[in-house]
């Protein structure tokens, strides 16, 4: 059977996610301040979901997103960060594909169980048209490699 290569793609900084991510934490904010609490609270709390804003932001159309995402039909994944770093990993089943949105979730290859996995927003604003297409296909219907051990029959 023929292996389908990985597919490679150089997401976008993405507007939208960035307007999205700005008004739900102004909203927060607002909702925050608006709230009967006591002026600590309050000022403990809006710097808090300033700081969740720019976090989202920056990962998502800023110097925290990814620069080159290598992903298979094996369910492995290699993402490379604006420094030319790079790591490979699995993609978990917790994955989400929607028609206008990708989540991608995923855990670094040796790291802990207790350490929590990561996860990547794809818009469609973020790649091509035809790799949001591909990418969206290949989360959907790409399995796991079988064990080398396994003789590829299912026990029940």
């Amino acid at each position: 059977m023929k292996t389908v290569p990985r597919l490679r793609l150089e997401p976008r900084p993405s507007r939208a996610a960035a307007a999205i991510i700005a008004a739900g934490c102004a909203l927060t904010a607002a909702l925050v301040i608006a709230l009967p609490m006591p002026l600590s609270a309050k000022i403990a709390a809006v710097p808090a979901i300033v700081a969740t804003a720019i976090v989202g932001v920056s990962r998502c159309s800023g110097p925290g997103m990814p620069a080159l995402l290598h992903v298979g039909a094996d369910r492995r994944i290699t993402v490379t960060d604006r420094g030319g770093c790079s790591r490979s990993g699995a993609v978990l089943d917790d994955s989400f594909v929607g028609a206008r949105l990708a989540t991608i979730v995923w855990r670094p290859d040796g790291a802990r169980a207790w350490y929590p996995a990561r996860t990547l927003l794809v818009l469609p604003d973020m790649l091509g048209t035809d790799d949001f297409r591909r990418l969206r296909v290949l989360l959907r219907y790409g399995r796991p490699a079988i064990e080398a051990g396994s003789n590829g029959l299912d026990a029940g």
